[in-house]
């Protein structure tokens, strides 16, 4: 996820924070220090309520990493490889390498989160009745109970049957597990989802309108569920059209090649002009491939820049670039895409053969589409 910082691994799994965690923890820890604390737990001084704030909101973003770990080792035992863990606006998202091959995995891995959720929740409220009975300051109890309600919220709304959260995976497993369809599935937990996220942004700005500000967030939210719903949908569509596809279906082959000392100038002006591509294998004076140049990474340079260089110097470099076989599944060599730019270079041995670009799936994407029964 772009804006994220890398915070630590766990299990090989590498754990990231994005931006956007500093912005809810800063808004929490307020609502905490300002609202709920001095409401459940008066006589106390500002110092005391923001340092019991700030304290309750890292263990809320500790259980929210717990809730993401807790389907990460699951995925792990069964065979389905974690890449990383990022915590955001949203909460957090575990980054699976592939989706499970069976629908009892993907049912167990989906269950696990919200499972880790209801564990949280017993153990604040549990440290919380603890505290009570033992006479303990009252700013502390009123922090675990709120902990242990905030987790116990956070486990309900993740069980709703609904794409992309667990309570989806959980339906999208059930109906693949009856159906033996796992296109279907996908349809229904996505369906579910952007119905329950439109419900949501319409409960939300009622909300707003009648003079409450929570509205907000909640439409918000539910505009997030439906566009994830959708991206999950189009992923599955993706899937579908690649399976059983090998980079050498869909590539181009023998692309059109830059020298890299070509300046900036005449490259845009001459061969760009004479070809129709967005992006060019690179090549030095003997033919060797050296890189990869794209419109997307010329356009980042100020027009000054662009006179002053040659391909070579702005050229994403060959040991950086996405490389493929003509053997390699689709599939997995999508995932190495982002470091060409959405491209990838195709070698057999060290003879470059080909180039993937986003147009090459978006053909085979179409053509899918075209001999799909259903038309999906």
């Amino acid at each position: 996820m772009h804006g994220s910082i890398r915070i630590g691994t766990v299990r090989g799994i590498v754990i990231g924070a994005h931006w956007s965690v500093a912005a809810i923890a800063a808004l929490l820890a307020w609502g905490l220090a300002d609202g709920y604390l001095p409401t459940a737990a008066p006589g106390y001084r500002a110092t005391s309520y923001w340092i019991a704030a700030v304290l309750a909101v890292g263990c809320f973003f500790a259980s929210l990493l717990a809730h993401e770990l807790a389907h990460s080792v699951v995925a792990q035992r069964r065979g389905v490889p974690v890449e990383r863990i990022t915590l955001w606006l949203f909460g957090g998202v575990a980054e699976l390498h592939k989706s499970a091959d069976r629908p009892r995995d993907e049912l167990v891995i989906a269950a696990a989160g919200p499972a880790a959720s209801v564990g949280a929740t017993v153990v604040f409220l549990g440290l919380s009745g603890i505290l009570g009975a033992v006479a303990a300051p009252e700013v502390a109890v009123a922090a675990f109970a709120w902990l242990g309600l905030v987790n116990a919220v956070l486990a309900a709304f993740n069980v709703a049957p609904a794409a992309p959260l667990d309570g989806g995976r959980i339906l999208h497993a059930i109906v693949w597990e009856r159906t033996g369809d796992r296109a279907r599935a996908t349809r229904v937990a996505t369906t579910a989802g952007r119905t329950l996220g439109a419900v949501m942004i319409g409960g939300g700005i009622a909300l707003f309108v009648v003079g409450a500000w929570g509205g907000l967030w909640f439409a918000l939210l539910g505009w997030f569920l439906v566009n994830a719903a959708t991206a999950e949908s189009t992923h599955a569509l993706l899937e579908g059209a690649l399976v059983g596809i090998r980079v050498r279906d869909v590539m181009t082959p023998d692309p059109v090649t830059v020298t890299d000392d070509e300046t900036v100038t005449h490259f845009l002006g001459y061969t760009m002009a004479r070809h129709h591509c967005s992006a060019f294998p690179v090549v030095d004076g003997t033919g060797r491939p050296v890189g990869l140049v794209t419109l997307r990474r010329l356009r980042s340079l100020d027009a000054t820049t662009r006179a002053a260089c040659t391909v070579g110097d702005v050229m994403i470099p060959i040991a950086a670039a996405a490389r493929a076989a003509p053997d390699d599944a689709v599939l997995d060599a999508l995932s190495r895409r982002a470091a060409g730019d959405g491209r990838l270079l195709v070698f057999d041995a060290d003879r470059l053969v080909g180039i993937v670009s986003p147009s090459d799936l978006d053909r085979v994407i179409e053509l899918a589409q075209l001999r799909s029964p259903v038309g999906a």
